[in-house]
């Protein structure tokens, strides 16, 4: 995993993760720079990762993102948006196609059996 850029980075609970994984927490000044295609200022936006969350291999989260509790993120996607709770999202940008079985997680959850 690698953290990079000048926002912050929050990582909840029991967080998994496959390799080779981005989180990018800064972007260049393009739109109201002082130059073209960008200036040497940056934009920081923090990353918001809260408990049970699995993301798989070379996932990429990008600044301004929250990624909700329990929620499993596909290998290869890029998370561009907020993802809820118990979601299961991929792809390019990473959009949600199903969710978790929200009882029998929490009765988990309740019972503290975490990976």
């Amino acid at each position: 995993m690698k953290i990079s850029g000048g926002g912050e980075v929050s990582i909840g609970n029991n967080f998994h993760s496959g390799p080779e994984c981005l989180m990018i927490s800064q972007n260049h000044n393009f739109d109201g720079g002082t130059k073209i295609p960008y200036d040497d200022s940056y934009i920081y936006k923090n990353i918001v990762i809260e408990d049970q969350v699995w993301l798989g291999s070379r996932v990429i989260v990008l600044g301004g993102v929250t990624i909700g509790e329990g929620a499993i993120i596909q290998a290869g996607s890029v998370v561009v948006n907020d993802i809820p709770k118990y979601a299961i999202a991929g792809g390019h940008p990473c959009k949600v196609f199903a969710y978790r079985d929200i009882e029998h997680y929490e009765e988990l959850k309740s019972r503290q059996l975490f990976h």
